[in-house]
């Protein structure tokens, strides 16, 4: 085979897949990859955490994770398990933390199949009283949530994770 017929023979191959990538590539980009009823449910237990710490509504909050959940804080070592993550956010030792404010902001939101994923920015700015112990924080960060999809059909939170961008006491 002379070297303008391979030559001409690998342009067609490189035209043929070129074209059927293109063809692919064509197809329903706009498709729904997720039902918009789960994408529903997801935003609002978002909106649902965001309130139950505004209203400071510890069995909402607790009422949203698996019981098999994990948090990990910024800086911390995980917390597996509601029990502990309950004895994390709620001590029941005489100590009160007020949520000031709490505004967050969903960046993005994926389903696939039973398990779904939000990142969020978040602004945090809390106050914690205990005895004569008195301070407060402002936080801004990044959040990461999945969340699983239950036998039932309704969602919740199985993993979440924080990153503070900055952390000012008050």
């Amino acid at each position: 085979m002379k070297t303008s017929q391979i030559h001409t023979a690998y342009i067609k191959h490189i035209i043929a897949v070129l074209f059927v990538s293109l063809i692919l590539g064509c197809g329903d980009t706009q498709k729904e990859k997720f039902d918009s009823t789960d994408e529903t449910a997801i935003r609002q237990i978002h909106e649902d955490y965001v309130s139950g710490w505004l209203e400071t509504d510890e069995e909402k909050i607790m009422g949203l994770l698996e019981e098999n959940s994990r948090i990990q804080p910024n800086r911390l070592a995980p917390i597996e398990g509601k029990d502990k993550i309950r004895e994390f956010w709620f001590p029941k030792d005489g100590s009160k933390t007020t949520i000031n404010e709490y505004k967050t902001e969903i960046i993005s939101l994926d389903i696939l199949d039973s398990l779904a994923i939000t990142t969020h920015s978040s602004l945090l700015d809390w106050s914690y009283q205990k005895d004569s112990t008195n301070f407060g924080m402002r936080q801004k960060g990044f959040n990461t949530t999945l969340y699983r999809k239950q036998k039932n059909g309704s969602w919740k939170i199985w993993r979440s994770m924080w990153t503070d961008i900055y952390a000012k006491p008050q």
